[in-house]
């Protein structure tokens, strides 16, 4: 899985400091190809504080709608960590393709990615930030 954009990863330092966590007490995650994505993104992103963070990016607990620009169609995920994820509630976890591909992305950026059933092409429509 290989996403690709122009631009930087932008994390909050709290967003930042919960995966860290996550990745020291869950060292089976670092071992997939998904996981090791969103590490090396981590790496090179741009941490900031809460009041700096922009009000259109992509981060944990936010509900997000996509636009499938070959298929053109919408999908709504909300970018949560994997015990919350629910498929049918349209949870996705951060480490799953398509969370660690538009993690860190703002309104607006087109996000590709390659996948089992070939390359896919998103554009970030929409993002909400939504309370714990």
């Amino acid at each position: 899985m290989i996403a690709t954009n122009t631009e930087n990863t932008i994390i909050a330092k709290e967003d930042f400091d919960i995966i860290r966590t996550y990745l020291n007490t869950k060292k089976e995650l670092v071992r997939d190809e998904k996981s090791a994505y969103l590490l090396s993104r981590l790496e090179s992103a741009s941490v900031c504080s809460e009041d700096e963070f922009p009000w259109d990016g992509v981060r944990l607990n936010t509900k997000v709608i996509l636009r499938d620009k070959l298929a053109r169609l919408n999908y709504t995920y909300t970018v949560v960590l994997p015990e919350e994820a629910d498929h049918r509630k349209c949870k996705v976890s951060l480490f799953s393709s398509i969370g660690s591909a538009i993690f860190g992305y703002r309104r607006g950026d087109d996000i590709n990615w390659h996948t089992p059933k070939g390359k896919r092409y998103f554009t970030i429509m929409a993002v909400s930030q939504l309370t714990k």
